[in-house]
């Protein structure tokens, strides 16, 4: 295709040309031959070819993690210029050097090579790859653009660091007798009840003191404290993706918070041997089915980073709410029975559904001494940039009101936790739940 350069000479060429032919002119006819014979210097001057590598870049990484990307290429052809621009995700952080370059080349082959370091500062998968620019060394053709994909980037959160977390989910009735938590799993230190000593208990679950003061009413056999398994229980993650929780930054933000808190949760969980499932309402209404192990991890991180996608965003379900969800996954909560975590942000616009759908579940644990529901509230207010104390002083008032809000949800007998991402880690705030019962 010919450049504008290169037609803008062939008319002044013509122009002047026939110019000169016309007034017989000798001058004006040789002078017309210059831009024919720059023109015909495309002819000699090969175009540029471009040959790149990326090297350094993983697959994987982890939220903060700062990675060097090391780019390396051959330019061949004629004399010119390439402009080499290294795709780097729109959220993330290029901390050393640049991924811009222009490279200038001679009648000679010409290699290059330059590198940058880039930091991790969002969850996601992202697509990556390299593009150039050519050009002429004297703008005879056209500039030519190219793009190369190189690979694909997935940023994982950061590994949790959960020691220990003790929730009111240890008193699971099952249908299923493999699925059992009396005949599976090793003891535990959370206690359940006192029963009657069966032939090929441990003598070290022996109560002596209840077994001495039942001793005198006629009974023969001792007593022994019950304690709960760590074995497949059930554990059923409802995560909220609503507006509500994109309330921050485009990097840092509540719905980020949610996503760290549900990888960590899971990982933890699954990590116990619990059979763990997960729901995102106020999104595509897709969950995962019951399961354990590392393959369910996998499948729930996958889920979890595709929620965030970097160009596209989030599809939103404006109108499911909680209340809805829980319709939706009735046949689950009722055949397993499972303990129930939420991690959402409680505002006065969902606090009446999320009350509904809370309600709902109840009325199957009804003859439970303790719900077991435990309800993670997500504080954002500290992440919005402030500009002046009017600022601050309207995110304390909607922290107060958000906590309000929860505290209210307390007289349902379920477990809530205020968790501010800007004070405490999301391992701290479980920490609180060893205090709580």
């Amino acid at each position: 295709m010919i450049s504008k350069e290169t037609s803008l000479l062939l008319t002044v060429f013509t122009i002047i040309f026939f110019s000169g032919f016309l007034l017989a002119n000798p001058i004006l006819i040789c002078a017309s031959f210059i831009p024919l014979f720059i023109y015909f210097m495309r002819l000699f001057i090969a175009p540029l070819e471009v040959k790149i590598k990326k090297t350094g870049l993983p697959s994987s990484a982890r939220l903060g993690e700062i990675i060097e990307v090391k780019i390396a290429g051959k330019i061949t052809g004629g004399p010119g210029a390439v402009v080499i621009y290294d795709e780097v995700p729109e959220p993330f952080q290029l901390v050393e050097g640049s991924n811009f370059k222009v490279v200038s080349k001679e009648f000679k082959e010409n290699t290059f090579n330059f590198s940058y370091k880039i930091r991790c500062t969002k969850c996601g998968t992202y697509r990556l790859g390299v593009g150039w620019e050519t050009r002429h060394i004297v703008g005879l053709t056209q500039t030519r653009f190219s793009i190369k994909e190189t690979g694909q980037l997935t940023v994982f959160p950061i590994s949790p660091g959960i020691r220990k977390m003790k929730l009111p989910l240890r008193t699971t009735q099952r249908i299923h007798p493999s699925e059992g938590i009396t005949n599976i799993g090793p003891l535990s230190t959370d206690f359940k009840e006192i029963r009657n000593y069966f032939p090929g208990d441990p003598f070290k679950i022996i109560n002596w003191k209840a077994s001495a003061r039942v001793g005198g009413r006629g009974k023969l056999y001792p007593l022994v404290n019950e304690y709960e398994r760590e074995g497949k229980l059930s554990i059923w993650l409802f995560l909220d993706a609503s507006p509500d929780l994109r309330i921050g930054t485009s990097i840092e933000n509540a719905l980020e918070y949610g996503i760290l808190a549900a990888y960590s949760i899971s990982y933890y969980f699954l990590n116990k041997g619990y059979c763990l499932g997960m729901y995102v309402y106020n999104h595509q209404g897709e969950n995962l089915y019951f399961d354990t192990g590392k393959k369910q991890f996998i499948k729930i991180a996958d889920r979890l980073l595709k929620l965030t996608p970097p160009k596209v965003g989030l599809y939103v379900f404006w109108d499911e709410g909680f209340s809805k969800a829980v319709e939706r996954n009735w046949r689950y909560l009722i055949t397993q029975s499972p303990g129930i975590v939420i991690i959402t942000h409680v505002t006065a616009s969902n606090w009446g559904d999320l009350l509904n759908g809370l309600r709902k579940i109840l009325v199957c644990k009804r003859r439970r001494r303790q719900p077991n529901i435990l309800i993670i509230n997500i504080l954002p207010y500290d992440i919005i940039p402030k500009a002046n104390n009017w600022d601050i002083f309207a995110a304390k008032m909607l922290d107060v009101a958000s906590r309000s809000f929860s505290n209210r949800l307390l007289n349902l007998g379920v477990t809530v936790l205020d968790w501010d991402p800007k004070k405490e880690s999301m391992e701290t705030t479980l920490l609180r739940t060893t205090r709580l019962r």
